[in-house]
């Protein structure tokens, strides 16, 4: 069964990512799959629990490309924050028109709050991680990890959002809004974090 739901989650997100939530219908995912729409509703019984699923599992893949560059510091603290941007921003081309929500009905009858609650958290935990990867080599002068984590991770998306209201008003997606998004975003890396990298000494 779970094989059978990543199939239909991952129809569902190209659907999602080409037409909105909103204009994709239950008929067409299920006519994309080449099964019946009463197959369909067997594992997902309406549309607002499919595009829950389909956000975790983007979400999920996004933390988990994270995880494996951050994985990776070998001491460049800025260069590797970039790098986590530049792999988030691969998904927000591919994925950008799930930004823009022409009609927001399919948010009721989902917990989409907590949901993004939980993977908020998930992000500050991967930041945290860095960061003290940094202040344990000496190579970044931090006072509270925890709390310098959770405050980047609203400035970044403080920064998105900043980018992206014009076109969330209008309805009219711009993939052009992500280039915006990532260059404000490595200079806020670069503003807040490069008076806090530490020189390490030679003897």
């Amino acid at each position: 069964m779970e094989n059978r739901k990543e199939q239909i989650i991952e129809t569902a997100l190209k659907r999602f990512s080409h037409f909105g939530f909103h204009k994709t219908t239950m008929n067409e995912i299920a006519d994309d799959l080449r099964i019946t729409k009463a197959n369909l509703y067997y594992y997902y019984a309406d549309k607002s629990t499919l595009i829950l699923d389909a956000i975790c599992k983007l979400c999920g893949d996004i933390h988990e490309g994270e995880k494996a560059i951050i994985s990776e510091y070998a001491g460049d603290l800025i260069d590797t924050m970039h790098k986590v941007l530049e792999f988030r921003s691969e998904y927000m081309r591919r994925y950008y028109v799930l930004h823009i929500n022409e009609n927001l009905d399919w948010i009721k009858g989902i917990d989409i709050t907590q949901t993004m609650d939980r993977f908020q958290k998930i992000e500050i935990e991967l930041l945290k991680d860095l960061f003290h990867k940094a202040v344990d080599e000496g190579v970044l002068l931090l006072k509270d990890v925890d709390k310098a984590a959770e405050t980047f991770v609203e400035i970044q998306k403080g920064l998105s959002i900043v980018h992206t209201v014009s076109d969330i008003i209008t309805g009219i997606p711009s993939e052009r809004n992500v280039d915006k998004i990532i260059d404000s975003q490595k200079r806020a890396i670069n503003l807040i974090f490069g008076a806090r990298i530490l020189s390490k000494k030679t003897e």
